[in-house]
């Protein structure tokens, strides 16, 4: 998988787990997007697929950071293996509640991906470690 950097150079994505831990802020947002951008253009995606994986992840991240606990981590984690990209992202909250499945968010992601899970596990009175992942195929199926 290469990708000609315009500048004659290839660049060329491994394929090994990507992850990319911050601080769970609004102001995160634009590197989070552009995190799942790049990934999914050397994953050599096509433009739909990374607008959808793109628009996928800043969902994902928008809703978690809102219920996150103050100071809290968010860590991405993308992982690429054949023609499927799994995207990871979690952090601590302060419930369970998002996000809704039956929320026009949810809807979207499930439009988006090819497949969108949610896990909430309880720490007492830390709140719970939420994660939500999510797959897109290259080519839209296998």
């Amino acid at each position: 998988m290469a990708n000609d950097d315009g500048q004659g150079i290839a660049v060329m994505y491994s394929g090994a787990p990507v992850e990319l831990c911050v601080i769970a802020d609004f102001a995160q947002l634009p590197v989070l997007r552009a995190m799942a951008e790049t990934i999914a253009v050397l994953g050599e995606f096509n433009l739909d697929e990374v607008s959808d994986i793109k628009l996928a992840a800043d969902e994902v991240c928008t809703d978690l950071i809102k219920d996150a606990q103050p100071g809290a981590q968010l860590t991405c984690r993308y992982e690429l293996t054949g023609g499927v990209l799994r995207v990871r992202v979690s952090t601590t909250t302060r419930g369970e509640r998002m996000p809704s499945e039956e929320s026009f968010g949810w809807h979207v992601l499930r439009v988006l991906t090819d497949s969108i899970s949610v896990t909430h596990t309880p720490l007492g009175k830390a709140g719970y470690r939420s994660t939500v992942e999510f797959d897109k195929l290259r080519g839209g199926d296998i």
